[in-house]
C-alpha cells in the first residue's frame, strides 16, 4: 500500500522522502502561504489535554475525551492586531466566554499582525489562555512564510499541540463538523505587507475539494467573506458596496456548504447572515448561516448600523444541518 500520494506538484515534491509526520509535511512546505491538498499516511496522531489530534497533512481528524453527541462549538476571533492592556483584557473576557460555553476550538480568523515578532508574541499568549484547538489562518495582514514561521515556533518553545495551521491544514475533521480553510485574501490591492497571502484559482479548487471530502456539514473558514447583496451584507463596505469574492459565492453554491465564518470586513461585522447577505437572528438555529465576527482589537470601531464597536467576538454552534451564533462585545472604555 503507497504511504502517502500528491494530488498536485508543490514545493513538498522537494522532500527526498515521503513526510514520516506532520512537522515534516509542513516544514515542506513552510514558504507557501498556503497549502496543497494532498496527504501521507500512517496519520500522525498528537494527544494532550483531552483533545487527540490526527494528522495527514492537509487534513486534521479532532477528538475530545470527553465529547457527547455530535454537536460542536466553535469560538470565532480575528483581527487581533497588538497585545496592549486593553486588547489582552478583551482577550481574556472572550477567552473566558469560550470556556463558559465550552467549545471545542477557537478560531483565529487572520489579521493577528504584520510584524513576525508580533506574530510570535500574540500565538504565544493565546497559548497561556487555553489549551482548546486553535483554528489559524492569514488575513490580509500577514505573510504566509512569517505566520507559518511563528507557529512552528512556538509550539516548538511551548510545547503546545493546540496551535493547528489552518493556512497549510485544509480540513479539520470534527464529530459533527467539518471546517475548511481558505487563508489570504483575494485582492492583492488590500494587502498590508509586501508579499503578503493572496490566493489564487488553483487554491479556491482546492477548497472545493477539502469541502467534497467532508463527512459532516461543512463550515468554510475564511478571513475575506463571500459576494452578497445589500446593505446589511456581511461584505458590504459604504461607498464601495458589496465588495466580497464572487468565487467563494460559486464554492457555496457548487459545494452546497451551509455554513461560514469570515471576518474582514469591520463594519460589516457582529451579525449572520444567509447567503444572500439577509440578516439572520443569533440564538436561533438556522439551515444557512455565515457569521462575520469582525475584530477582537478594542479600537473603537464605526459600524454599518451606526454603533460603536469595542471588540467583537462570537460563538458558533453547529448542530447536524442547522446552526446558530451569538455575538461578544468587548466592554467601552470606562474613560
Amino acid at each position: 500500500m503507497r504511504r502517502f500520494a500528491w494530488l498536485t506538484l508543490t514545493a513538498l515534491t522537494a522532500l527526498a522522502e515521503p513526510p514520516a509526520n506532520q512537522d515534516q509535511w509542513e516544514e515542506a512546505a513552510q514558504f507557501d502561504c498556503i497549502g496543497p491538498f494532498t496527504h501521507f499516511s500512517p496519520a500522525d496522531v498528537k494527544e494532550k489535554d483531552g483533545f487527540r489530534y490526527e494528522y495527514t497533512g492537509a487534513t486534521v481528524k479532532l477528538r475530545r475525551d470527553a465529547k457527547k453527541g455530535k454537536q460542536v462549538k466553535l469560538g470565532l476571533l480575528a483581527g487581533i492586531k497588538d497585545l496592549d492592556p486593553e486588547t489582552k483584557a478583551v482577550l481574556a473576557r472572550f477567552f473566558g466566554d469560550f470556556d463558559k460555553a465550552d467549545v471545542d476550538a477557537i478560531v483565529i480568523g487572520g489579521d493577528t499582525a504584520s510584524d513576525p515578532q508580533q506574530l510570535e508574541d500574540i500565538y504565544r499568549h493565546l497559548t497561556t489562555l487555553t489549551t482548546r484547538p486553535l483554528l489559524v489562518i492569514a488575513g490580509n495582514m500577514e505573510r504566509g512564510a512569517a505566520l507559518n514561521y511563528a507557529l512552528t515556533k512556538v509550539r516548538k518553545e511551548t510545547s503546545a499541540t493546540n496551535l493547528v495551521n489552518m493556512d497549510l491544514v485544509r480540513r479539520a475533521d470534527f464529530d459533527g463538523a467539518d471546517v475548511v480553510s481558505l487563508g489570504g485574501y483575494h485582492d492583492k490591492h488590500f494587502l498590508h505587507v509586501t508579499g503578503g497571502c493572496v490566493y489564487t484559482d488553483k487554491h479556491v479548487e482546492q477548497l472545493e475539494s477539502a469541502a467534497k471530502a467532508a463527512d459532516d456539514s461543512v463550515v468554510l473558514l475564511t478571513h475575506g467573506p463571500m459576494r452578497q447583496k445589500g446593505q446589511q451584507a456581511l461584505d458590504y463596505v459604504p461607498g464601495a458596496e458589496n465588495v466580497g469574492d464572487p468565487r467563494l459565492t460559486a464554492v457555496v453554491q457548487n459545494t452546497k456548504i451551509p455554513f461560514g465564518i469570515t471576518g474582514h470586513i469591520l463594519e460589516a461585522a457582529g451579525k449572520g447572515a444567509d447567503l444572500t447577505g439577509h440578516p439572520l437572528p443569533p440564538k436561533k438555529p438556522h439551515p444557512q448561516l455565515f457569521v462575520n465576527q469582525g475584530s477582537a482589537n478594542p479600537l473603537p470601531w464605526k459600524m454599518n448600523d451606526g454603533s460603536t464597536a469595542y471588540g467583537l467576538g462570537a460563538l458558533m454552534t453547529i448542530d447536524g444541518r442547522k446552526a446558530s451564533y451569538e455575538i461578544l462585545r468587548g466592554p467601552k472604555p470606562s474613560k
